[in-house]
């Protein structure tokens, strides 16, 4: 049989609850038993009470305890059958005494002995070798002790009424106990069945996502571990379900981005082929230039899909950011130039120390002006501003016209997206480079975010740590 969990916490919560009974079961039981006798003992002292006011009026008759000393103690045996009441002689208390075999009781049991001592304690009457379980009831005289009285302290019991008492006081604190672990046990089911729920609940869902039934949620109304935790869960299925997307769109995009070269260089060739047109190096570079294409995309697909997996190489080291954006820039002097293009600078400091790889950085810097060279109007312009901003460097990258909508800014660094869905190769990026420059800066723990521009195109805000 599986001992599953509900079975587990049944067990925990009703041995708790036995464990707990029990213990007040026999604490009960221990502080009955001691107050029950110390009710007897005070209910002796009560019914000795006249015969202690007997001794000390005889005291102060004879103004001596010498009386207690006198051969046949005529004075005490008077107040013994005058005032002394054996603790069983109450006929209503009287002691179980079982009928014998011929009919006929065992004899009474003998009174308990009363013991007489002085105001020194110095014992008078009675056996010397039992002091230590003898009460002792002060004897007064004007408000001052003259000597003691002592009985002894109760033991055991030996009462039948009593004792009749205490057993049936015992039977119903049993029958008590029986009763609350029964209702303690239901509780303990009812308790281990809810507290479960939720877990199956959560077991059950997580069989269906190994099924890949991304979509399953569960329902969350505590909030509690349990409840966090499924909430956690309904996170991991949100985030899964989305990868899985992500991933067929992925695919998706990757086929598409690639057909269009292909389809062009089959067409080239089928046309080379049927003598459509003529084999000359005109052709042979429309050939050239359409497999350029495809490297190049199959080249920014194997860059992304690096990077996406950390497995760029990175050798950090104390670079200079403001000689990576100036070498960056330098590079494409003749593309700026070329497409009309105002590159404006504005660096707090000459120099911006950081711990960065500079082969990445770079890579990073030249990804945006690709992509302001490739989206931007023409005659437009890049403003590129540096500031120190306590622990970090910012870096403000900002270009002219066209804009995009809120919805699209959410997109740029989506995997093969453009703004334009019906822009070419060579109008346009590959829809990567935006992609592969947040991985660079996730890499320096650094993050990168896209608003509109002051300019009227679009501005990425770069956030570095120096050290």
């Amino acid at each position: 049989m599986k001992f599953k969990i509900k079975h587990k916490l049944f067990l925990a919560i009703i041995t708790a609850n036995i464990f707990i009974v029990l213990g007040i079961y026999i604490l009960s039981s221990l502080s009955f038993g001691s107050s029950f006798r110390e009710y007897l003992d005070a209910n002796r002292e009560k019914e000795l009470a006249p015969m202690v006011d007997a001794v000390a009026r005889e005291y102060q008759k004879q103004q001596d305890w010498h009386w207690l000393r006198e051969r046949g103690r005529s004075s005490w045996r008077t107040l013994i059958e005058t005032y002394y009441v054996p603790r069983n002689s109450n006929p209503d208390r009287a002691p179980f005494r079982p009928q014998l075999s011929n009919g006929e009781r065992p004899p009474r049991p003998r009174p308990p002995i009363v013991f007489i001592a002085d105001r020194d304690q110095q014992l008078l009457l009675g056996r010397k070798d039992k002091l230590d379980t003898i009460n002792w009831i002060a004897i007064t005289l004007d408000d001052h002790t003259v000597g003691y009285l002592g009985y002894h302290r109760t033991t055991h019991i030996t009462s039948q009424l009593d004792q009749l008492f205490v057993d049936k006081l015992t039977t119903n604190l049993i029958w008590i106990v029986i009763f609350v672990i029964i209702i303690s046990a239901l509780i303990a089911l009812i308790q281990s069945r809810f507290f479960v729920k939720p877990i199956i609940k959560l077991s059950n869902a997580t069989h269906k996502i190994s099924k890949g039934e991304f979509t399953t949620r569960i329902a969350v109304s505590s909030d509690d571990e349990i409840g966090e935790l499924g909430r956690d869960f309904n996170h991991l299925a949100t985030s899964l379900d989305r990868n899985l997307k992500a991933r067929q769109q992925w695919i998706a995009d990757i086929s598409h981005e690639l057909r269009t070269p292909v389809a062009i260089l089959q067409g080239e060739l089928e046309a080379l082929q049927d003598g459509i047109r003529d084999y000359s190096a005109e052709s042979v570079n429309s050939l050239y230039q359409e497999v350029k294409r495809l490297a190049f995309l199959i080249n920014d697909l194997h860059e992304l899909s690096m990077s996406d997996i950390g497995a760029l190489s990175y050798r950090f080291e104390n670079v200079d950011l403001i000689e990576i954006l100036d070498q960056v820039i330098e590079s494409k002097k003749e593309s700026i130039e070329g497409a009309g293009f105002n590159i404006e600078q504005s660096y707090e400091q000459d120099e911006v120390l950081l711990k960065g790889d500079e082969h990445r950085l770079n890579q990073l810097f030249l990804n945006l002006l690709n992509n302001s060279l490739a989206y931007s109007d023409p005659n437009g312009m890049v403003k590129v501003a540096v500031k120190i901003q306590g622990p970090n460097v910012i870096i403000s990258w900002s270009d002219t016209p066209p804009g995009v909508t809120q919805e699209q800014l959410t997109k740029l660094f989506d995997r093969l997206y453009r703004t334009e869905s019906s822009r070419n190769r060579n109008s346009g990026g590959s829809g990567i480079g935006l992609s592969i420059a947040k991985n660079i800066v996730e890499a320096h723990n650094g993050t990168i975010t896209a608003r509109p521009s002051s300019l009227g195109g679009v501005r990425f805000d770069i956030t570095l740590p120096l050290k």
